[in-house]
């Protein structure tokens, strides 16, 4: 990697590693073992050559039944060839207050500052990682480590989880589709235009929406797309939309849209045009009156498939239907363990008060169904220049002692 990508010298990159405790544990250490109060993970880190960035989620979970006050995560490629790949943390704050270079770098996450980017007592978040990968790249395998704590009220900080997870550039000229799906939060009405409008907390006997994003970061474009849905107990499907087939109890769907094509994100350069790499949907869902609020009902997932058409005919990702001699059959996909994203629904108790809808989704933007469409486009904005820009504004460092250390001052 050339040296002008690593902005911070090396002697401050090493103060802050060393203060971060980078001496690297003889194997992972599970939540049972360590006791912790949450746990962490992390998909979708099988890359295709060919693709120059890649968007993956760090999935923190919440064990306990508070929220907690203060979040930081480490990722260290201890590893890693840095001239193969990178790992840096996206544009915009989606994973908080960051600091570090390419060496090795860290986010914090506090209450008073980013409250939607802590998981809620039984819920996850989802905090993105960008992965960057040099242009002229054989197929390579390294591994990196992250490394995180979460503290409650005036509890002291400490880093309690920490995992390895190995990271694949692979000769495979594929689709790649990823889907990130947050807790369900608040209830929820259609208002004009189909425009789906966030109306307050979440209570019993209230409609509120699952809402994810699907992408493709492969290399080959989908035809269409199958998502499978289940729902937590005591919530069930309301106003399905007719490309989905629900089950008998209501808790579980099946909708095809065979007319979805989506396009690499590399391919995914006009937002005026009807080509897209990334989607938003959502499917409308009520919460039974008689749930025992406040409580956090969890089991809920969302897993996609990319479709392709077989037919001797030629068409363009860009068309609206499927011509009469196709079929669409399941697609390959680079690296389907990034496929699937659990989540929970969150129900406040009755009278608990609305927050005007703002922001209590959990990362993903209300949209209407065309806006969601072209809104779409922006992760290869997001993916692009915008990184880099990020980087070169330096924050302030936050060393944290793993085990037995709280944020310094």
């Amino acid at each position: 990697m050339a040296s002008g990508d690593r902005w911070l010298s090396r002697a401050v990159v090493a103060t802050l590693l060393l203060l971060a405790g980078m001496a690297a544990p003889s194997g992972p250490a599970s939540a049972a073992e360590t006791g912790a109060k949450f746990t962490l993970d992390l998909t979708g880190t099988t890359i295709p050559l060919g693709v120059d960035r890649k968007r993956v989620h760090l999935r923190l979970t919440n064990l306990t039944d508070k929220t907690p006050s203060e979040v930081i995560f480490y990722v260290r490629p201890l590893e890693l060839d840095l001239d193969k790949a990178s790992l840096i943390w996206p544009e915009g704050g989606g994973s908080g207050e960051c600091d570090g270079d390419f060496s090795g770098w860290y986010c914090r996450i506090e209450s008073s500052l980013l409250p939607e980017l802590l998981p809620p007592p039984g819920g996850t978040v989802d905090l993105p990682i960008d992965i960057r990968i040099p242009k002229d790249q054989e197929p390579y395998e390294g591994r990196f480590q992250v490394e995180a704590g979460m503290a409650w009220g005036e509890e002291k900080m400490q880093l309690s989880v920490s995992k390895w997870f190995t990271l694949k550039l692979v000769d495979d000229p594929e689709a790649d589709l990823s889907v990130v799906v947050p807790d369900v939060k608040q209830s929820a009405r259609v208002g004009a235009g189909g425009r789906l409008e966030l109306t307050g907390t979440l209570n019993p006997g209230e409609m509120g929406a699952v809402r994810y994003r699907v992408v493709n970061q492969g290399r080959k474009a989908v035809s269409g797309v199958k998502v499978t849905l289940h729902l937590p107990k005591g919530v069930t499907f309301t106003r399905p939309p007719e490309e989905c087939v629900v089950g008998n109890d209501r808790r579980s769907a099946v909708c095809t849209y065979d007319t979805l094509a989506l396009v690499p994100a590399g391919q995914d350069t006009d937002p005026n045009d009807s080509i897209y790499s990334a989607v938003e949907l959502h499917n409308l869902v009520t919460v039974s009156a008689s749930t025992k609020a406040p409580v956090t009902l969890k089991g809920g997932a969302v897993q996609v498939e990319g479709l392709t058409e077989r037919t001797d005919a030629r068409s363009g990702p860009e068309r609206t239907e499927l011509p009469a001699n196709a079929v669409a059959v399941p697609a390959a996909d680079v690296d389907d363990s990034d496929n699937q994203d659990g989540f929970a629904v969150v129900v406040a108790a009755s009278g608990g008060g609305g927050d005007g809808g703002g922001g209590g989704g959990g990362g993903l933007p209300i949209t209407g169904p065309q806006a969601g469409l072209i809104g779409g486009t922006g992760l290869a904005m997001v993916l692009g220049g915008g990184i880099m820009l990020l980087l070169a504004r330096r924050r302030r460092a936050v060393p944290v002692i793993p085990g037995d250390g709280t944020p310094a001052a």
